[in-house]
């Protein structure tokens, strides 16, 4: 039987495992769950009781139980959880099979911004992916105030594009980066595919003392985005008149990550065999100072190209292909060819993307112009292309 990977603690269990809550709130007491407030490391308001999972002969031989019924009240209930942290799971990330596809980046290369613009382009040019392509956010929290739409709508969404602010950078250990944003991307008779945002401190992956607490979501990712600051190269910064030295090296975080897999598992850990969606954020205050750069352009990328698939022209995997191969070349002339080898050395799936979530450099902490992104969404396409998700793929 295959194994369920639970999108807050990220332990992996068989589905017959999964336990039920209670939902009988008019006639059975609520209680404290003591392993559901050692995850959240507060206290929890009492809430159903857990059902145990209906695991006997019958459980163990009919697969996935898809109810349970509460010893104390006799109510039957639906409501799943996980059987480790006790966190409700969304019923159809338990009986389908799901991908967890994560989302990293150092500090200040844009991941908040950039995890925005990519659920808002999802849900407004997705059907022009797939047709019938959809975006579901899955609210599954107990507290109304962390279900995946209101706080999407209150903490992400509102801030930019109806406040016209840049977000505030995520605090490392702040509460709110435990909480994901869940989203299953489906279609008509077809295979559904589970979206976890985590918006997690670049700090966490800046030290590497603190990576060790948080790999358990990039262990068992099926995928993983790795959001780079452009802005942080030493070149781009000189050619664009950045003064100062770049708060974060932006290949900093992937070598701690590489040490850090490297030590715990070998080369043959499988982190270094997923898809790695290698994304430069910013890039395009590179492409439009065409001058500066004109000696070590991204070839064949523009601002006034977008993605094919927003065209109506279908996924042009072969569109990637070019555009990281030319951002290969031109990181190497900006003299990076030793990060391009460290990922070459390592990761035996990688692709290179240059995106920008606005559009255009903001004033400040001030969104001047209409948002506008650029390629956001090209590094998701081209995962789940990988993770053998159908696509209308360009002849």
């Amino acid at each position: 039987m295959s194994k369920v990977v639970c999108p807050y603690c990220f332990h992996r269990f068989n589905r017959n495992e999964v336990m039920f809550r209670c939902v009988n709130v008019a006639n059975c007491e609520n209680e404290a769950d003591p392993v559901l407030e050692k995850f959240w490391e507060r206290q929890q308001r009492k809430i159903g009781r857990v059902i145990p999972s209906p695991k006997g002969f019958l459980g163990l031989h009919m697969g996935t139980p898809k109810s349970a019924v509460c010893p104390k009240c006799k109510y039957e209930s639906h409501l799943m959880i996980c059987p480790h942290c006790h966190n409700n799971i969304p019923t159809e990330m338990v009986l389908k099979k799901g991908f967890v596809i994560s989302i990293i980046g150092a500090r200040s290369s844009g991941k908040t911004i950039y995890i925005t613009t990519l659920i808002n382009e999802l849900e407004t040019h997705g059907w022009e992916i797939i047709p019938d392509l959809s975006l579901t956010a899955r609210n599954v929290s107990e507290n109304p105030e962390y279900n995946t739409e209101s706080r999407y709508k209150r903490d992400f969404y509102n801030v930019i594009y109806k406040d016209n602010n840049c977000p505030p950078q995520t605090d490392i250990g702040a509460f709110q980066s435990k909480i994901p944003l869940i989203y299953e991307l489906s279609r008509y008779n077809g295979d559904s595919i589970f979206l976890v945002f985590y918006d997690t401190a670049g700090e966490n992956f800046t030290d590497i003392r603190n990576i060790a607490g948080n790999v358990r979501f990039l262990n068992e990712s099926d995928a993983i985005i790795f959001l780079l600051d452009s802005m942080s190269v030493p070149y781009v910064r000189e050619k664009l008149n950045i003064k100062g030295m770049s708060e974060t090296r932006y290949d900093a975080i992937l070598a701690n990550i590489i040490q850090y897999f490297r030590q715990h598992g070998g080369e043959n850990n499988s982190i270094f065999n997923k898809p790695i969606a290698l994304t430069f954020s910013k890039i395009d205050e590179v492409l439009v100072h065409e001058d500066d750069f004109a000696e070590t352009a991204i070839s064949g990328m523009s601002v006034r190209n977008n993605s094919s698939f927003l065209r109506g022209e279908g996924v042009s995997i072969d569109e990637m292909e070019t555009n990281s191969d030319s951002l290969i070349a031109a990181i190497a002339a900006w003299g990076e060819m030793n990060f391009v080898n460290q990922v070459k050395n390592n990761f035996k799936n990688a692709r290179y993307f240059g995106i920008s979530a606005l559009g255009g450099a903001p004033s400040g902490n001030k969104i001047t112009q209409k948002v506008k992104p650029y390629r956001v969404l090209d590094p998701l396409v081209w995962i789940l292309h990988e993770l053998k998700y159908k696509l209308p793929i360009q002849k």
